[in-house]
């Protein structure tokens, strides 16, 4: 008769040990340390299964898996993978049941003290909401609500006695401390809190999880946080923001510089007096609108843009970017974008692999270089502009409104555009896959049909998927 492994019932022991301890200690963080050490269950598991064999003479036991161990192997696999990839992301398991059960106790807070000489504003550690607001005063001021999760109001009341918010003097900072920290890990602790403090000073937070918004500050800001939404406006110096993960991030009126970086939806810039430097993945919606200094965004996937100002604007998502009133010299790289631009001025480069590209060029015309691998390049010029035209259309048509001083040329499914016409910048235009078309401005496109015969409807594009 076969004998069955002991295998199966030593690892039941063990994760049902694990658990137990999870129960008898819930602060501590088991589900963290699976999510970390998964795999030791599949080396326990193969030495158990070693162990078998080399200590058997049963010819037995050198039997391969069965069925039913293969499976349970796979979904080991799947879930222990799926835990990782869920802690890579920033989602965090809290044991002791307090997401679900429990209840939420509120208790206000009120706290004050004076900054006179003070020059920053730290807020240590918050867990929550965080509204700043300068004012014309030497004091700093605290108000808002504390909220505990607990499974009886004692336990909570006991939180919010060891949990005071304080507004303490160090050197020349103010620490704003909530000393979240000494609060239970099986409890859930966020402080909301509304703080005015004086106009002049500098604002430092850093913490785990919550939105800050922040305005009136003649000085910097800076702020870090895993996850959050940010929201500032009217600021006198620089600001400097690492987001984890967050929905909108969007700053007004500010006279410094700016540096963000991390990942989220939407970004959206306005009135910006120094720098602009993006580091990050956005999938949603970025706007940018009256920048006076250089715009560098870098996408951690395929989207790279280059501006020395935007007195205009630009709007840019998964799909497609427009710009208007542009700086340049201008570069920009991306994936699958359509890209439009309009009353640019100095140099432009554009590059996308699949997507296509419209210019609109102003006067005096500018040396422009576009590329596409699979998009079609139409490109706009003044009546009167002067310039030296290299254009390819790798699979489709090239047309020419400026007549015989371009020069086009066919060769199988390609066909080319060069020329000069009077004495003007270069301008170089290739698309590898699709067609090329240089125009008047005012002079209708090439999807125009002014013949008045009826048009056959174009079948619309499919959607496309693109990762900034």
């Amino acid at each position: 008769m076969r004998r069955r492994s002991l295998t199966g019932p030593l690892l039941l022991l063990l994760i049902g040990g694990l658990f137990l301890w999870s129960n008898l200690h819930p602060g501590l963080p088991v589900f963290e340390m699976v999510a970390q050490y998964w795999p030791f269950l599949l080396i326990v598991w193969g030495l158990l299964r070693l162990v078998e064999i080399l200590l058997s003479r049963d010819d037995h036991w050198r039997s391969s898996f069965t069925g039913g161990e293969v499976a349970l192997i796979v979904l080991i696999c799947i879930a222990g993978s799926g835990i990782w990839a869920a802690r890579m992301h920033g989602v965090r398991f809290r044991t002791g049941g307090l997401e679900w059960f429990g209840e939420q106790y509120d208790y206000p807070i009120a706290a004050h003290g004076s900054a006179a000489g003070m020059k920053r504003i730290v807020v240590e550690d918050p867990g929550g909401n965080i509204k700043v607001t300068g004012a014309d005063t030497q004091d700093v001021t605290v108000t808002g609500h504390k909220l505990i999760r607990a499974y009886a109001r004692t336990e909570a009341d006991s939180t919010s006695e060891k949990t005071p918010v304080e507004v303490v003097p160090q050197g020349d900072r103010v620490l704003i401390r909530t000393n979240q920290d000494r609060a239970p890990d099986s409890q859930r602790i966020s402080d909301d809190l509304e703080i005015t403090v004086p106009r002049g000073t500098s604002v430092e937070a850093r913490g785990r999880q919550g939105d800050y918004e922040i305005s009136d500050i003649a000085g910097d800001v800076e702020l870090a946080t895993d996850r959050g939404d940010v929201r500032l406006a009217r600021v006198g110096g620089n600001v400097r923001l690492e987001v984890g993960r967050s929905d909108v991030v969007r700053a007004a009126d500010i006279k410094g510089t700016i540096d963000v970086s991390g990942r989220g939806t939407d970004v959206s810039l306005e009135n910006i007096g120094g720098q602009v430097t993006i580091n990050g993945s956005y999938v949603g919606t970025l706007e940018f609108k009256n920048l006076a200094k250089p715009l560098q965004f870098e996408g951690t996937r395929s989207t790279e843009l280059h501006a020395q100002a935007v007195p205009g604007r630009i709007s840019m998502d998964l799909s497609g970017f427009t710009g208007s009133g542009l700086t340049g010299p201008v570069r920009l790289v991306t994936g699958s974008q359509d890209v439009t631009v309009e009353q640019f001025t100095k140099a432009i480069e554009v590059q996308t692999q699949r997507g296509d590209i419209e210019l609109h060029a102003g006067s005096p015309t500018p040396a422009i270089e576009a590329q596409s691998d699979a998009g079609r390049i139409e490109l706009v010029l003044p009546a009167k502009a002067t310039f030296d035209l290299q254009a390819t259309a790798g699979r489709g048509d090239a047309t020419n409104d400026y007549g015989p001083e371009i020069h086009q040329d066919t060769d199988g499914r390609a066909a080319t555009l060069k020329g000069k016409v009077g004495e003007g910048p270069t301008i170089r235009l290739t698309s590898r896959r699709s067609s090329v078309s240089v125009r008047k401005e005012g002079a209708p496109s090439s999807d125009d049909d002014s013949s008045g015969a009826p048009q056959t409807p174009k079948t619309p594009k499919p959607p496309k998927e693109v990762k900034l």
